[in-house]
C-alpha cells in the first residue's frame, strides 16, 4: 500500500510536506519516506499525511506525483482484503479472540495479550459502574473464553487472579467452588494459602502452588501494574505452558511504570515487550473546535487487531449522530501505531455536515494553541525506545 500526494506543481507538494524537516529526499516529483501506509481520502488531508509521516518507523511509503490541478490530493492505495471486521457483540468478540489465540499458539507464541472492552461503552463511562462490575464482567467473559481451550485438549485451564482475596470473591460468584466449569479452576498468580481470609489471620494454612502439574493454560485476570512482577514470575514458573493476559489494560499499566511505589520502567523492556497482542480492540473519543456551527466536533474511533492480521484504525462514522459502533476502516499498519498517530488519522477522516475538517486542519489560525492542545510529543517513552526492549512482539 502507499499514500500518494498529488499536485500539478512540485512546489505545492514540497511546501506541504516540508521535505527538509521530514527527511524527504526529492527525486523529481517522487520521494519515498516509508512503506505500507494505508489511508483513503478524495482531497488534500493534512491529518492523514501527518499520520503517514509519523509512522515512518513502520516502513510506510509516501509518494509524491503530479496531478491535474494545483491542489494537493491524497490518494490512498491499499488492499483491505482478508482483514477481520470489528465485532458487533461480545459473543463475536470471544469467538474472534479464541481463534486469534489458537493461531498464535500454532505459530509458536506462548505469551499473548487479549484486550477489548468488557462492557458496553455507555456502562464503562457511567459513574454508577464500579470496579467490581468491570471485574465481574471480565470473569464471565474469561469463563466463556476458556471453554474452547478445554475442548481442544489444553488440560486444566487456570483463571489466575492477583491474590487470594480476589480469588475468594470469584469463588463466591461461582457458587462457593473453585471449579466453575469442567477443566477450569480458579487460582492465583503466586503461591497462596488454602485457608479463607479469616482463618489466615491466625493460621497461614497450607501453601497452594500457583502452578500445578495438570495445568495446561493460564488466563491472567485483574493484575494491576504493581502485580506485573508476580505475573512475570508466573510466566517463568509455567515454563512452556501458554499464558493469556486477559483485559489487563497493559497500556495503562505501562504508563504507571517508573512512578513512586510502582515497578521500574525496565519491566516493560524485559517482560512486557515480549507479550504479543493477538486480539486488541481499544476505543478512543476525541473532540475538536471548528470555526462555525457546531463549533465542537466529537468523534471516536478504535485501534483494532486480530492475529495474524495487521493493525487497523477504525473511525466510528456514526459517532457524530449520537449512535455508535458503525466503524469504517481508514488505515492498516504492519506495527502498532502510537496513539498520537491514531488520533491524527482519525481527525483527518472525520466528516461533518457543513464543516470541511480538512480545511480546518490546513488553515489553523492559531498554531500555538494547536501546539498546546497536542503537546510537545505524541509518543510515550515505551513507544520511542527500540534499543532497550528485549523483543518487538508487543508492537507486532
Amino acid at each position: 500500500g502507499r499514500v500518494v500526494v498529488a499536485g500539478r506543481m512540485q512546489r505545492s507538494c514540497e511546501a506541504f510536506v516540508a521535505a527538509p524537516r521530514c527527511g524527504v529526499q526529492w527525486r523529481g516529483l517522487r520521494s519515498v519516506v516509508s512503506e505500507d501506509v494505508c489511508v483513503r481520502s478524495g482531497r488534500m488531508n493534512t491529518g492523514l499525511v501527518r499520520g503517514a509521516m509519523a509512522v515512518k518507523r513502520f516502513r510506510s511509503r509516501v509518494e509524491m506525483t503530479g496531478g491535474e490541478d494545483d491542489t494537493a490530493q491524497v490518494l490512498v492505495e491499499d488492499s483491505f482484503k482478508n482483514l477481520e471486521p470489528p465485532p458487533s457483540t461480545f459473543f463475536q468478540a470471544i469467538k474472534q479472540a479464541q481463534t486469534a489465540v489458537l493461531a498464535a499458539f500454532e505459530n509458536g507464541h506462548s505469551l499473548v495479550e487479549v484486550e477489548f472492552p468488557p462492557l458496553p461503552s455507555d456502562q464503562l463511562e457511567s459513574a454508577s459502574t464500579s470496579s467490581y462490575d468491570v471485574s465481574d464482567a471480565n470473569v464471565r467473559l474469561a469463563l466463556d473464553f476458556s471453554k474452547r481451550f478445554v475442548d481442544d485438549g489444553y488440560g486444566t485451564v487456570v483463571l489466575a487472579f492477583p491474590d487470594s482475596e480476589e480469588k475468594d470473591h470469584v469463588v463466591e460468584l461461582c457458587g462457593e467452588t473453585d471449579r466453575p466449569a469442567d477443566g477450569v479452576r480458579l487460582g492465583t498468580i503466586s503461591d497462596s494459602s488454602t485457608s479463607n481470609i479469616f482463618e489466615r489471620i491466625w493460621n497461614p494454612g497450607q501453601a497452594l502452588p500457583a502452578v500445578l502439574p495438570e495445568d495446561g493454560l493460564f488466563i491472567v485476570l485483574g493484575a494491576s501494574a504493581q502485580e506485573l512482577p508476580q505475573v512475570e514470575k508466573l510466566v517463568e514458573a509455567a515454563g512452556d505452558r501458554p499464558i493469556v493476559l486477559f483485559n489487563l489494560k497493559l497500556d495503562v499499566s505501562r504508563g504507571d511504570l517508573g512512578l513512586p511505589a510502582f515497578p521500574r520502567k525496565d519491566l516493560h523492556f524485559r517482560f512486557l515487550s515480549k507479550v504479543l497482542p493477538v486480539y486488541y480492540l481499544r476505543t478512543r473519543t476525541y473532540s475538536r473546535n471548528v470555526p462555525r456551527p457546531p463549533y465542537l466536533v466529537n468523534y471516536s474511533g478504535a485501534l483494532y487487531k486480530v492475529f495474524p492480521g495487521k493493525w487497523q484504525v477504525l473511525l466510528d462514522s456514526a459517532s457524530s449522530t449520537g449512535s455508535g459502533g458503525n466503524y469504517k476502516r481508514i488505515a492498516t499498519l504492519p506495527e502498532r501505531p502510537p496513539l498520537g498517530v491514531v488520533r491524527d488519522l482519525l481527525t483527518g477522516s472525520v466528516e461533518v455536515d457543513g464543516v470541511d475538517m480538512q480545511k480546518v486542519a490546513e488553515n489553523n489560525p492559531a498554531p500555538l494553541m494547536e501546539f498546546l492542545r497536542k503537546g510537545y510529543k505524541s509518543t510515550t517513552w515505551w513507544e520511542e525506545d527500540y534499543e532497550k526492549q528485549a523483543s518487538n512482539n508487543w508492537r507486532s
